[in-house]
């Protein structure tokens, strides 16, 4: 009795055992502590000082976007709140992780509301699934910043704005577009950058439609043909990762001037100068965690290198 208690209670409860909080902070910068919004100032959160909430994506796990923590408590004296819902972004299962997103985002908006965090003071980041994760705590819970890395595409193109990542979510949405074929190409945020054209990234051989079957816009089939984990993933989602990269290296080493322009052929064919905006009086807006909502709305064009460093 008492061990098929244990397994019904698990099947029922399930679902709260993920996303899992993970606080950061800048005297405990390498060793999180898992909280909860009952305990968290106990464990050195404050409130006196900015919220950077980290979210990953499908088939990935807090480990993911380590890099950005990093930049983050050695230049600044941030919280950070490394969210970690890997038991909800399960590959090969795309479809359970993409209705897994709004799940995630309330539980997020729950928790800042809970734990009384000043949502001006937050600014979620998030990659692929973990970006439209951070719309859903918006929607709920609106909140100062929203930086989307690279969004996913499948299953949210060309959806209404209630349904994905838009630039309503919060006081600013930049958004970094780096995969046409997993990522959204759409402008949704206030700033939406551009990298490369925003399609492919430079030294990146392989496009990621190699991993991805599409039937129509309306019903996609997502399904990774190799195992989704390891050298071989990163190989060829080359491209959509790269917004990972750009954006830690944002935070202290590159200033990733951009230029608005009409698209990508206008920019290379010289139509829009980052000089000239450079010599004016509003100046270029930088890519990455330097972007600011002052610019105006639209679309923004910058190239990078083909290797890190990327500027």
């Amino acid at each position: 009795m008492f061990k098929l208690f244990l397994i019904i209670s698990c099947s029922i409860y399930v679902i709260t055992c993920w996303p899992n909080f993970e606080l950061y902070t800048k005297s405990r910068p390498n060793q999180y502590i898992q909280v909860k919004p009952s305990n968290l100032v106990s464990f050195g959160f404050s409130h006196s000082k900015d919220t950077k909430f980290i979210v990953h994506g499908f088939s990935s796990d807090s480990n993911a976007l380590i890099e950005i923590k990093n930049q983050f408590l050695y230049n600044y004296d941030f919280n950070i709140i490394v969210i970690d819902w890997k038991l909800g972004a399960q590959a090969p299962d795309y479809y359970s992780a993409f209705i897994n997103t709004r799940e995630v985002g309330q539980k997020m908006a729950s928790f800042i509301r809970d734990a009384n965090i000043t949502a001006s003071k937050v600014h979620c980041i998030g990659h692929s699934l973990g970006a439209h994760i951070c719309g859903f705590t918006g929607k709920s819970r609106r909140i100062g910043r929203i930086t989307g890395l690279d969004p996913a595409g499948p299953l949210f193109k060309g959806k209404p704005y209630y349904s994905r990542l838009d630039k309503e979510d919060a006081d600013f949405v930049d958004v970094i577009h780096t995969d046409s074929e997993l990522g959204i190409q759409d402008s949704i945020g206030h700033l939406d950058f551009y990298p490369n054209g925003g399609a492919s990234q430079a030294g990146c051989l392989f496009r990621s439609n190699d991993l991805v079957n599409s039937t129509n816009d309306d019903n996609k089939i997502i399904q990774f043909r190799i195992e989704p984990r390891g050298d071989v993933l990163s190989f060829f989602s080359c491209s959509h990762t790269r917004s990972n990269q750009l954006f830690a290296q944002s935070i202290s080493k590159c200033p990733f001037k951009s230029v608005q322009c009409l698209d990508y052929n206008a920019f290379k064919s010289g139509a829009c100068r980052i000089t000239t905006c450079l010599s004016s009086l509003e100046g270029c807006p930088s890519m990455g965690f330097k972007a600011q909502k002052y610019f105006t709305n639209g679309k923004y064009y910058l190239d990078t290198t083909k290797s890190s460093p990327f500027c």
